[in-house]
């Protein structure tokens, strides 16, 4: 297989890979926004059954009112699961750069796409390697 062959082959995995990421985040932000919906219109219901800003008060200070008032605050996520997807993704990015870079040097062409796949793709690893690193830093240093 020729080097430019490989990197047709690669292009045509990415693209796939590409179409099924933008798929994934589109039915993942439909779904989000379906449930948020349906929460939103949940509580305002719930919030509409109290006559005077008392009877809210009240209803706040319970163990069932402190879980709606959690609710509205959203899907938050912990640094920690930041940090562990950013270095998800580094790895990946690294060890798929490494393996296009391979491919490179194996057939030792300056003008390999492989080469500039590779390099971007390790940058692209290793960008969100520090960026874990500093931000598990950070959620360390801010937690204290």
């Amino acid at each position: 297989m020729a080097a430019k062959d490989a990197a047709g082959f690669l292009m045509f995995v990415a693209m796939v890979g590409l179409v099924g990421w933008v798929m994934y985040l589109f039915t993942e932000a439909r779904r989000r926004q379906g449930r948020l919906k349906a929460q939103s219109e949940l509580n305002g219901r719930l919030l509409d059954k109290f006559a005077t800003a008392q009877e809210i008060v009240q209803f706040l200070q319970t163990p069932g009112g402190a879980q709606l008032l959690e609710s509205f605050s959203g899907d938050r996520e912990s640094p920690a699961r930041g940090v562990l997807r950013s270095m998800h993704r580094g790895i990946i990015l690294s060890v798929l750069s490494a393996g296009c870079l391979a491919l490179a040097w194996h057939y030792r062409d300056y003008d390999n796409p492989l080469l500039v796949i590779g390099v971007t793709l390790l940058s692209l690893g290793v960008g969100f390697l520090i960026s874990a690193a500093v931000t598990g830093r950070l959620a360390k240093t801010l937690e204290q």
